[in-house]
C-alpha cells in the first residue's frame, strides 16, 4: 500500500481504538518518517487568535480530545484521473475528517516533503473547516465489498496470466486469499483493526500494485496492447482500483 495512505489509515485506526477504549493513543511512526506535524485552525482566546501546532500524533490526539473529538473517518476518492501519478508524493487527496460533540466538523490534509540530507520524510497535516458548502449532515458510511473485491481480483488474476504477467497474477491471487482470511502472513504494515476489517485491509495492501516503475502501471499496459487487450486492461485496472479503495475505506472506518 502507498505509504501516504497507510499513514492516514494508521492514524484513523489508532484514534478510533483510543476513543472506543477511552485511553491514550498508541502510535509508532514508520522508520522513514522524520516528523509529523499537525497545524490547527486559528482559535479565538481571551488573548486573541491562536493557532495550535501539535508536534506528533499523540499531541494532536490530546488536543482533539480537549476539543471534544468523538469520531474520525478517512475519506479518499475511489477513482483517479491518472493512475500513473500514484507513484508520486502528494498525488492523491486523503482526508482525516474529525467529528466533534458540538457538531463541528473539520478535516486535515497532509503534505509530504522529502528531506534529502536525512533521507526521511517530513509530514505536515493542516486543518480546514468543513464549510464548502456545509458540514455533512450524517457521517459517511461504507459497505463491506468483500465479494466484489474478490471477484475483480480473480478476474484480473486471470487477465494477468493471459498477458504473461505471472508475478502480478500471484499478487492478485494472494490478495483474494487474504480478503477471505485464507492468507494470513504478517506484513510490515501494522495497524490496529478488528480481525474482519484487518482481512480486507491486508488484501487491499497486497492488491495495491499502482505506482511508478515496475508497477502494474509500467509494463503490463504495453503487454496488454501487444495482445490487443488494451481496453480490458483499462477496464479491469479501473475496477480493481475502485474496489481496492472501497475495501480500505470499509476496513478503516466501519468498526
Amino acid at each position: 500500500m502507498n505509504g501516504e495512505l497507510h499513514q492516514v489509515c494508521k492514524i484513523v485506526a489508532s484514534t478510533k481504538k483510543a476513543l472506543k477504549e477511552n485511553k491514550n493513543i498508541v502510535f509508532e511512526p514508520f522508520k522513514y518518517e522524520n516528523v509529523i506535524i499537525f497545524q490547527f485552525i486559528e482559535k479565538k482566546t481571551w488573548l486573541g487568535k491562536k493557532a495550535f501546532k501539535a508536534n506528533n500524533v499523540v499531541e494532536w490526539y490530546d488536543e482533539c480530545r480537549k476539543r471534544g473529538l468523538e469520531d474520525i473517518k478517512l475519506l479518499t476518492p475511489v477513482n483517479v484521473k491518472s493512475r500513473n501519478l500514484l507513484g508520486f508524493s502528494n498525488a492523491k487527496q486523503k482526508l482525516l475528517v474529525c467529528f466533534y460533540k458540538n457538531g463541528h466538523v473539520t478535516f486535515f490534509t497532509a503534505h509530504w516533503d522529502f528531506q534529502r540530507e536525512k533521507q526521511l520524510w517530513n509530514i505536515t497535516y493542516t486543518e480546514h473547516p468543513w464549510d464548502n458548502p456545509n458540514p455533512p449532515r450524517e457521517k459517511p458510511s461504507f459497505d463491506d465489498n468483500t465479494d466484489d473485491f474478490v471477484k475483480i481480483l480473480n478476474e484480473i488474476e486471470g487477465f494477468a496470466r493471459i498477458i504473461d504477467c505471472d508475478s502480478f497474477a500471484e499478487l492478485f491471487h494472494k490478495a483474494a486469499l487474504a480478503a477471505t482470511g485464507e492468507f494470513t502472513e504478517e506484513t510490515k504494515m501494522t495497524i490496529a483493526l478488528p480481525e474482519k476489517n484487518l482481512k480486507l485491509f491486508r488484501a487491499a495492501s497486497i492488491a495495491d500494485v499502482f505506482g511508478a516503475m515496475s508497477s502494474w502501471n509500467d509494463s503490463p499496459p504495453y503487454m496488454a496492447h501487444e495482445k490487443n487487450l488494451a481496453k480490458q486492461y483499462e477496464d479491469l485496472s479501473m475496477e480493481l482500483y475502485r474496489q481496492m479503495t472501497l475495501a480500505t475505506l470499509y476496513a478503516v472506518n466501519e468498526w
